[in-house]
């Protein structure tokens, strides 16, 4: 991972939100195997500045599934906690490179030349388009403006 376990989990909301100790990565399998809270998404969610309708498309999940799952305090599965991490990792870098949120946010909503001009918040719903998003997060960290 590109970024320190603990922010990671805060940005999950902590041990609290998350229901479990979290010491090493294997502690991040399990989680998934589990699912992460609602509450713990919802956080991530507000520190994002993200809509329901833009979380549940990162998802991949409906709209109405996702405000459902929100209502009666559900779990993500596995393959949406997976999601939910990696989203979680972006957020942590994002902060680390912007340090502020309204900076950040703006960030991820401005289309980007090294993103071949896309907005970063567009590409946050495949794999390979949140591992391009930490890779521009990371080379803006060490000064490589692309």
């Amino acid at each position: 991972m590109n970024v320190p376990l603990q922010k990671i989990v805060s940005a999950l909301g902590g041990e609290v939100l998350i229901n479990r100790p979290v010491r090493h990565e294997f502690d991040l399998l399990a989680i998934a195997q589990e699912g992460l809270p609602m509450e713990s998404i919802t956080h991530l969610q507000k520190n994002m500045g993200f809509t329901n309708k833009t979380m549940s498309h990162i998802l991949a999940i409906s709209e109405s599934t996702y405000q459902r799952r929100i209502r009666n305090q559900a779990k993500l599965n596995k393959d949406e906690t997976e999601k939910a991490i990696a989203l979680s990792e972006i957020y942590a870098k994002g902060m680390e490179v912007f340090e502020k949120k309204n900076d950040f946010e703006y960030w991820l909503n401005a289309k980007i030349v090294s993103l071949q001009s896309q907005k970063p918040i567009d590409l946050l719903d495949s794999m390979i388009g949140r591992k391009q998003v930490l890779n521009v997060l990371n080379a803006i960290l060490h000064g490589i403006y692309l």
